[in-house]
C-alpha cells in the first residue's frame, strides 16, 4: 500500500488483508481516521539521523520473587 491519501477501500482491503472483515462502515471510517494519524505522526518523527545506539533497550529480569 502507498503512503499517499487512503482511501475507504484501501482500508477495507487493509482490514480484509488482516481477517477483520465483518466491520460496518462507521468502523472503517474510524480505521481510516486512525491509520492516517499514525502515518501522520510517523512521517514526523526525525528518523534520518537514528542510529542503532538510539533503539530503546527492553531489559528484563527474570530472578524470583524473593531476589535470587
Amino acid at each position: 500500500m502507498t503512503t499517499g491519501n487512503l482511501t475507504e477501500d484501501d482500508v477495507r482491503k487493509m482490514a480484509a488483508d488482516i481477517g477483520m472483515t465483518r466491520l460496518t462502515d462507521g468502523h472503517l471510517q474510524e480505521l481510516l481516521r486512525a491509520t492516517q494519524a499514525a502515518r501522520a505522526r510517523r512521517a514526523s518523527l526525525p528518523t534520518d539521523t537514528l542510529t542503532p545506539a538510539d533503539e530503546p533497550a527492553h531489559v528484563f529480569s527474570l530472578t524470583g520473587g524473593d531476589g535470587q
